[in-house]
């Protein structure tokens, strides 16, 4: 975010001065829009957890209160609203989302762009959620840079798309170029080399994320020693010393999953971005009348090369792709139904939504 907004204020003053008026002012900021929002929401009342205090013969109440919810965001926004839209709201806080505005085709010409960085927490989950992209649409010709991080997903990739585009009739827009990615590393899962090198012995990873074991063992004839028959395991503790686990297996089951992904997490950070050059493939379509509408677009990207050497490894048949899909028909003025969806496959990850109703209006 910090860098797209010193880009901007870079090009408001290279091109705030040209001759003959002001290009960057009047066309690329022109109607646009800065905003930030903080929505702050109460948490959700958390399930009761108990302990037992065996020696008092009494329950300890454990549970954990969630954090409040949150949502902080910050934007810029230039978007020309397609027909079957309504009016925006009096101020723009981050939340809005139209589907229509990832579409490959925009309904103007020239500039538009979607610049927006939310950071947010949900049900005690902290993520980031961002989609940013700026388009330029000429009569033959559309270019656009994205980047994208849908934390819900784990899915984050930078892209620069340059496309030949042809109009056919009134509705209908074919483009075909090229597209170059930019994508943490996926597909790996260090983690099984890590484990192959360590001979099996999976807990001493989890001493160097802070947590200890201690053993322990049922005597049950008080010699002090684990007879035959005795049953003894590990019992495991957090970073701050608290008992979180009875037996290796309470801890591998519970705990250790959050290990190994903070293991992979990483390991995958140190090899940074990876990049790869692919062929893309669109189609776009729109039409609209006041009693029904349909919108349409698709990317394809059915061939891509890795450049570095943790690029994404395609298995055979296999494409990435992102479609969408809004539509509404009024059947009469008080009855009218709708419904929308898009779907993102980038590096065998999915990412959709979708989402349909009716409406009924009473005069």
């Amino acid at each position: 975010m910090r860098k797209l907004l010193s880009i901007l204020l870079t090009m408001t003053i290279l091109f705030g001065n040209e001759e003959g008026g002001n290009y960057f002012m009047d066309n690329f900021l022109k109607y646009s829009t800065f905003y930030t929002s903080v929505s702050l929401n109460s948490p959700f009342t958390a399930q009761s957890e108990w302990d037992v205090d065996v020696e008092n013969g009494t329950f300890i109440e454990t549970t954990k209160e969630n954090e409040l919810a949150y949502n902080l965001s910050i934007g810029v926004r230039k978007l020309a609203r397609f027909k079957y839209q309504s009016k925006g709201k009096n101020f723009y806080d981050g939340s809005e989302k139209e589907l229509s505005d990832v579409a490959t085709i925009g309904n103007v010409s020239g500039w538009e762009y979607l610049v927006k960085y939310s950071t947010i927490r949900e049900f005690g989950e902290e993520f980031v959620d961002t989609e940013s992209w700026v388009r330029f649409l000429g009569d033959n010709y559309v270019v656009k840079g994205s980047y994208a991080n849908f934390g819900r997903q784990g899915l984050e990739f930078g892209q620069v798309d340059a496309r030949w585009k042809k109009s056919i009739g009134t509705s209908w827009n074919f483009s075909v170029g090229g597209n170059f990615r930019g994508h943490p590393a996926y597909g790996l899962f260090p983690f099984n080399d890590w484990l192959q090198g360590s001979n099996g012995q999976w807990w001493t990873l989890a001493y160097e994320y802070g947590y200890d074991d201690e053993y322990w063992f049922e005597d049950l004839n008080d010699n002090g020693i684990q007879d035959p028959g005795e049953f003894g395991s590990y019992e495991w503790y957090d970073e701050d010393g608290e008992l979180i686990a009875e037996t290796d297996d309470e801890f591998y089951e519970y705990y250790y999953g959050d290990v190994i992904n903070l293991y992979n997490e990483e390991e995958i950070d140190k090899l940074g971005y990876q990049w790869e050059s692919s062929l893309v493939i669109g189609v776009d379509y729109y039409l609209y009348d006041k009693q029904y509408w349909v919108h349409g677009w698709a990317s394809i990207i059915p061939i891509s090369k890795g450049l570095t050497d943790y690029a994404f490894i395609y298995e055979t048949g296999d494409i990435d792709f992102d479609i969408g899909l809004v539509a509404g028909y009024k059947f009469n003025r008080n009855i009218g139904i709708f419904g929308e969806g898009r779907y993102l496959k980038y590096f065998g990850i999915d990412a959709y939504e979708l989402k349909a109703g009716i409406n009924v209006t009473i005069f």
